[in-house]
């Protein structure tokens, strides 16, 4: 049985969510926290929904970590970016791929090459505040610094993907006129909830920023075992080595706990207009066992996008990219090589 689970034709947005009117029973047993650690988890999920316009001193200027790596100046902020080029022949739309909380490009090390050998040209870049980018804010929104950028790259229009807090990046860019073809949203909701935007409130303290980051930092940032019970909540099962010191590298740069939380007090974008993205072809994928985000997150988005397709990877947790790379690859290549209906039936 094929583990993606999207529309059957004809109902394009009926779906199911497998299991999820019960508590999801995992496959193995994760290490339980204790009080403090279950708070401090609890926060972090909560900065799944962060703004990823931050602030925090710069890093100093590394060599590229990646074979395919380069740094470039978007309004004025040093930003990691890597690109595949398509495969020979390819004439796919172009793709940016952006992160979610505490990743980077690394979290695209399965989904972009089999993007580009499907003929999209890929990018995908840091955010800042993430990986190797720069611990400053853009001076202004995240979609307002990468908007220009973008079509400097290519003419578009563009096929965006963003997974977790990176749908909110997605959702800002989709909403300027004629720039997104299709967009793919992963594992996150990229309209924000009234509760949601409360809760950005509190970190307009600059005492109470500097207190969770410490706190962060002192109890995950120098325990690699402790970073590894986080990658295995999101994956569902336990990470790699590599995968551990894949995302443990950037998260340990100075200053990045603090600028990460200073997210929330920074620029944040209108909040998106559903009606507005909802015209725009979209792919919903979601983990079926995914633990860092609720089940409700989903039911709500499925309300907000009614005209959105759904694949749901079974098995998969938070990063289903990641995890379950062939699954996902194959529902984001054929949303993104879908002809649009409504501009077929335009060309007729």
């Amino acid at each position: 049985m094929d583990p993606v689970i999207g529309a059957t034709k004809g109902s394009a947005h009926n779906v199911t969510f497998p299991g999820w009117n019960a508590a999801v029973t995992p496959r193995r047993r994760v290490k339980a926290c204790n009080g403090p650690m279950r708070r401090l988890s609890a926060l972090l999920l909560c900065l799944l929904l962060a703004s990823p316009l931050l602030a925090g001193p710069a890093p100093a200027q590394d060599a590229p970590p990646f074979p395919n790596s380069r740094f470039e100046t978007l309004d004025g902020i040093r930003v990691h970016v890597r690109q595949w080029p398509a495969a020979a022949g390819g004439r796919g739309c172009p793709v940016l791929l952006l992160h979610g909380l505490g990743g980077s490009t690394f979290s695209f090390r399965e989904l972009a090459p089999a993007l580009a050998a499907a003929g999209h040209p890929v990018w995908a870049l840091d955010l800042p505040a993430y990986g190797y980018s720069a611990r400053v804010p853009f001076p202004r929104t995240a979609g307002g610094a990468l908007g220009p950028w973008l079509q400097a790259q290519a003419p578009g229009p563009w096929c965006l993907l963003g997974h977790s807090m990176g749908t909110r990046v997605v959702a800002e860019l989709a909403q300027r006129p004629a720039f997104a073809r299709s967009v793919v949203y992963i594992a996150g909701n990229p309209i924000l909830s009234p509760r949601e935007l409360r809760s950005r409130e509190r970190f307009r303290s600059p005492r109470f920023r500097r207190f969770v980051a410490g706190l962060v930092e002192s109890r995950y940032l120098g325990h690699p075992e402790r970073i590894a019970d986080l990658i295995e909540r999101a994956y569902n099962r336990e990470p790699r080595p590599e995968e551990v010191r894949g995302y443990l590298a950037p998260l340990q740069r100075p200053g990045t706990a603090l600028a990460i939380l200073t997210g929330y007090s920074a620029q944040w974008p209108p909040p998106a207009d559903a009606a507005r993205l909802d015209r725009v072809p979209t792919l919903v994928v979601w983990g079926e066992d995914d633990r860092w985000v609720k089940p409700e997150v989903a039911r709500r988005l499925r309300g907000e996008l009614p005209s959105a397709r759904w694949a749901i990877i079974a098995g998969a947790g938070h990063a289903p990219m990641e995890t379950h790379p062939d699954e996902t690859a194959r529902a984001v290549i054929a949303q993104f090589s879908a002809v649009d209906p409504r501009e077929a039936q335009a060309a007729r």
